[in-house]
């Protein structure tokens, strides 16, 4: 029989917590079975399905819900879900001396044969950390021995794993929906048989997409680079070849608290064309995989009919790139039309067929446009392969205020590569642009609620991006060109807001680092640090001499400019975009700056 908490003691961890409604599971939607039924422990694989952040934005996680019901689609195979416990629940765990729990039937996390950590940002790393602390758990794979839970990791923020290396004893680098089903197959038997845990290592080494650890050395050279890395071998990422193979989550399931996004959710395609050459994403989730619209458009009805959502999102990493959008949207809308529901398209570009698609989708109602320009200047623009042309891009708004928007969110990133103080103050006189383009088409009435919302972003340069390469700029940088942008924007129209940089500088050392980071996240997290995503908890002093104590120097892996003939911590892994490539791209955006300067 497997420990869990009784409903005496889970009473009293709940007194004087803020939020119930994110432990108490029981959800519409459910699909882990309950565990009183269950005769012969050893014939089922019981799953942790961990995101390291708070209960509205984990169940906000498309990936969440697609493992979840993946698992729970087999008789012997068990996921439940656990998240990190909100500052209130931890204190009365802790001082109750209770470990963490799973919602579903409260199974301790160190009851379950395997814990799965979805790694969706480097700054959720002291979670995990403390999540596991929650749980009983050594916090080293090195120091779990016997029949401890296995702990493993995937998701985007995993494609450079070692940081979380030490932590973990397995990765699964790429697409989850096909390779975890294996994996618990082998779990399976190495449960029923009694083996060992480097028994079941060695039966899933050859999947595609698993790193273990334990299997790699890294030499270093006395200043800190990679000298070499044993076995020369690439873990090659796992990719779904056909996204209709698996059916997107018709009955999802339904948070009993508003969530960060509450709708329901169809993923129309995966991977990217544009080639951005600052954006992990683009090249990490190619190949470009798009759904069937005849199937979704089915899918879609049965998913908003069984949810109850009155909102549908159509995901994608550009929705106006997936061919059949216009069929798609259409053709839900018509099958839906005394229903009332609206339609969500993240990730637009500006062009006229955006506008026409927002138009249908809005119905007349008008909330808002959000366009991501990144930079302020056409060269910049070219640098980084953003291929929006300044020109259209302003004939786009105004066809988007001639129809009635008055709102328009738009993103940028300052710190980009080969950036001059011409692009920075292109920022500001786009933004000018843009309102003097509005007060030409918009009525003086409709002119007085025109509000434009800036986002701007210090850059980081991740890794599998052509600008891996290159150096992050430093805090005090990024604030002087923060200050000079809002310093030369009209204070009427606009609103901004500002990525804290030495959030941003951190979030780069852990994305680029190596092993020796590993020390560095877990001293951070020993003194403190979590829920280091969070403002109101990021405590930059914490891992500044969480770097000073484990002697790592933190510009090493930010500042630092790096030989593209050098060994990346990240060099093993296969994430099906050959390196050459990416140095190609290098070498045509530092060709374009110097030939605009």
């Amino acid at each position: 029989m497997m420990k869990t908490l009784n409903f005496a003691d889970f009473e009293k961890i709940l007194e004087g917590v803020l939020k119930p409604g994110r432990y108490i599971g029981n959800e519409f939607g459910i699909k882990s079975k309950s565990i009183s039924g269950i005769k012969d422990f050893d014939t089922k694989v019981f799953f942790a399905l961990v995101f390291p952040d708070v209960y509205e934005v984990g169940m906000s996680n498309l990936g969440v819900q697609i493992l979840y019901d993946a698992v729970n689609s087999y008789d012997d195979y068990i996921a439940e879900r656990v998240f990190s416990p909100w500052i209130d629940l931890e204190a009365n765990l802790r001082s109750s001396k209770i470990k963490l729990f799973s919602l579903e039937n409260r199974i301790f996390l160190d009851e379950f044969d395997i814990i799965g950590f979805s790694l969706q940002h480097e700054m959720q790393y002291t979670n995990v950390l403390n999540i596991l602390d929650l749980g009983g758990l050594n916090l080293r794979s090195k120091d779990r021995q016997g029949k401890n839970p296995l702990i493993c990791a995937g998701g985007p923020a995993a494609v450079n794993p070692l940081p979380m290396a030490p932590f973990i004893d397995f990765f699964v680098i790429g697409d989850g929906e096909e390779i975890i089903t294996k994996i618990l197959k082998v779990l399976k038997q190495y449960k029923l048989e009694n083996r060992d845990k480097t028994w079941f290592l060695n039966n899933i080494r050859n999947f595609e997409g698993i790193f273990i650890p334990s299997d790699y050395k890294f030499f270093y050279f006395a200043d800190g680079k990679i000298k070499k890395i044993k076995p020369d071998l690439k873990v090659k990422k796992a990719a779904i070849k056909d996204l209709d193979d698996y059916k997107i989550v018709t009955n999802p399931l339904i948070a009993n608290i508003k969530p960060v996004h509450d709708r329901f959710v169809c993923e129309i395609m995966r991977g990217c064309f544009r080639g951005c050459r600052f954006c992990q994403a683009g090249f990490t989730y190619k190949p470009v995989r798009m759904r069937k619209a005849k199937n979704l458009i089915s899918d879609c009805l049965e998913g908003v009919s069984r949810s109850g959502y009155d909102e549908i999102s159509f995901l994608s990493l550009s929705s106006a790139d997936y061919r059949e959008l216009g069929f798609l949207v259409n053709s839900f809308l018509d099958l839906n039309k005394n229903k009332k529901i609206s339609v969500s398209l993240p990730s637009l570009r500006l062009d006229s067929f955006t506008i026409n698609i927002a138009e249908i989708i809005q119905s007349g109602r008008k909330t808002g446009l959000t366009f991501a320009p990144e930079a302020g200047t056409q060269r910049m623009r070219n640098i980084i392969n953003k291929n929006i042309d300044e020109s259209e891009m302003l004939e786009c708004i105004k066809i988007a205020f001639e129809k009635g928007w008055q709102k328009i969110k738009l993103y940028f990133m300052i710190g980009l590569p080969f950036e001059n103080e011409k692009d920075i103050e292109g920022i500001s006189e786009l933004v000018k642009k843009i309102i003097s383009v509005a007060q030409n088409i918009l009525p003086k009435n409709k002119t007085q609620r025109l509000n434009i919302n800036l986002s701007i972003n210090a850059y980081c340069p991740k890794p599998f991006t052509p600008f891996q390469w290159c150096a992050q700029n430093s805090a005090e940088c990024l604030n002087r060109k923060f200050s000079k942008i809002r310093n030369s924007l009209p204070k009427r129209f606009v609103t901004v807001s500002w990525s804290d940089p030495q959030k941003s500088g951190i979030e780069c050392a852990l994305a680029r680092g190596n092993l020796k980071v590993a020390d560095v996240i877990e001293e951070a997290f020993k003194n403190g640090a979590k829920f280091d995503n969070w403002s109101e908890f990021f405590n930059f002093e914490i891992w500044r001499n969480a770097f000073m104590k484990t002697n790592t120097d933190m510009i090493f892996f930010t500042q630092r400019e790096t030989g593209t003939d050098e060994i990346l911590p990240w060099d093993f892994i296969d994430i099906g975009v050959r390196k050459e490539v990416l140095l190609k791209e290098f070498d045509k955006a530092k060709n374009l700056a110097l030939n605009n300067e």
